[in-house]
């Protein structure tokens, strides 16, 4: 869940309104994907590019079917080459990265592409005693200036938790310091000096989902129930959860009826904004199989509701 969300707002919609719009935008994705293999990243996107044009709604387990006997139609296979531009586009986009999951060798991936377009100017500093007598010249990094101003790069970790451990001051760090180090002394430059844009995904901690938590309606992800590390939420600018009802057997919630939409729920909520606007909560229809994410009507849209259901009884009579 916490991956779909993700992918759907900095991978697969990006590169849609980039094509759909013919945008004269230049993006950059590094997708360092710890979890889920690159194969299995371009077959979701093949599955969700195919939903949002054409209404075809083919699960990742039929994509990726090695079932002689449930092929895909010649139909299926002439829709999917049709829009063969979108996969090529992403692929020109996003830089899929499956082999490096440590915090310096990420931190070293990105930073080689950063000076290979762009300049990094140095300076000098000169440290003196109280007697005007230099005692110390250190050369440290300046300023950096990008080859394109108008290129937006992106740096997505999916997700920190399985970040590898490696050595640091003389000795192995631990999976929290490795995370910190990710975030604190690699993520941040990158996005204060190069102007990158770290996306970060984070599970909450098992406890955050415990029966005492239950029981006192503290189910929602918080700052507090970050998993493995808190300090991360110092490093961000904004931090969004994701939140399923249904998940926890809860019957209503916010007005939604969740047994009706049984898992085609959830609901994004700003936890943490530098700039404002913490604790905004938008409902969202879900649809696991496709990444496909929609901004539910009100409870009180009748309506609009009873549509959102015919359409969730749709994908169930298929």
């Amino acid at each position: 869940m916490k991956t779909q969300i993700a992918d759907y707002l900095f991978l697969l919609n990006p590169v849609q309104r980039i094509i759909d719009n013919k945008l004269n935008v230049k993006l950059k994705i590094f997708y360092f994907t710890l979890e889920i293999s690159k194969e299995r990243k371009m077959l979701l996107a093949f599955a969700h590019i195919l939903f949002v044009k054409e209404g075809i709604r083919i699960p990742l387990k039929d994509l990726n079917s090695t079932d002689a006997s449930k092929p895909l139609s010649e139909e299926t296979l002439a829709i999917i080459d049709k829009y063969q531009h979108y996969f090529e586009k992403i692929e020109e986009i996003v830089e899929f990265i499956d082999d490096i999951k440590n915090p310096t060798g990420i931190y070293t991936h990105v930073k080689d592409y950063a000076l290979a377009n762009g300049t990094q100017y140095r300076k000098t500093i000169e440290y003196k005693d109280k007697d005007g007598k230099v005692t110390k010249v250190v050369e440290t990094d300046d300023y950096y200036v990008p080859n394109d101003p108008d290129e937006y790069v992106m740096v997505i970790i999916d997700h920190i938790s399985l970040i590898h451990t490696e050595q640091g001051n003389g000795r192995h760090l631990s999976p929290q310091e490795a995370i910190n180090k990710l975030s604190s002394s690699y993520l941040v430059p990158l996005r204060n000096k190069y102007n990158y844009i770290p996306v970060v995904i984070q599970q909450q901690a098992s406890a955050q989902e415990s029966v005492e938590n239950m029981k006192h309606n503290k189910l929602k992800p918080s700052l507090d129930g970050l998993g493995d590390s808190k300090l991360t939420q110092r490093d961000a600018d904004v931090i969004i959860g994701l939140f399923s009802p249904y998940r926890h057997a809860i019957p209503k919630f916010l007005g939604y009826d969740i047994v009706k939409f049984e898992d085609h729920i959830r609901f994004l909520e700003i936890i943490a904004c530098r700039q404002g606007g913490a604790g905004i909560i938008t409902p969202l229809y879900f649809d696991g199989a496709v990444n496909y994410f929609k901004e539910l009507p009100l409870p009180e849209n009748q309506e609009g509701i009873n549509q959102v259901y015919k359409f969730i009884d749709k994908w169930k009579e298929e």
